[in-house]
């Protein structure tokens, strides 16, 4: 039995990173139009199900937002350090927070790894030699 090959591209993919590009080089600009999943749709000759699923995965990367009733718009580059989303940030402090509030003593190890990166992520560069909280989490 042939094994497909896994390293073929689907259109989801190569449109998705089309439009990541064009954000990352700044050919679309923050608070710029995105087009809809019915506009990528048609403009790209796909279905609207991959349309959409670009429209998720764009969203989720926090390179567009989707505004009801108003209609999708360009965030900017996280690589360039537009975009950001304090909401985000607020939520994943929440989840450190009660984390280290956790009553049980024997937390899962691969949960406690990955609060440990968050925790770290949030901290950022700025990350203070003296800092206690610091020195537990690397």
């Amino acid at each position: 039995m042939a094994h497909p090959d896994l390293s073929v591209d689907t259109r989801f993919e190569r449109l998705t990173e089309h439009y990541r590009e064009l954000i990352a080089r700044g050919e679309l600009k923050p608070g710029e139009r995105f087009p809809s999943a019915r506009e990528l749709s048609e403009l790209h000759g796909v279905g609207r199900t991959t349309a959409g699923r670009v429209h998720g995965t764009l969203i989720s990367l926090g390179l567009i937002e989707h505004r009801a009733g108003v209609g999708t718009f360009v965030l900017g580059s996280q690589a360039a350090g537009q975009g950001e989303r304090p909401e985000l940030q607020t939520a994943a402090e929440k989840v450190v927070a009660a984390f280290d509030l956790w009553q049980s003593r024997a937390k899962p190890a691969e949960l406690a790894v990955a609060v440990d990166e968050l925790r770290g992520a949030l901290r950022g560069p700025e990350l203070s030699a003296g800092d206690p909280q610091a020195a537990r989490t690397q």
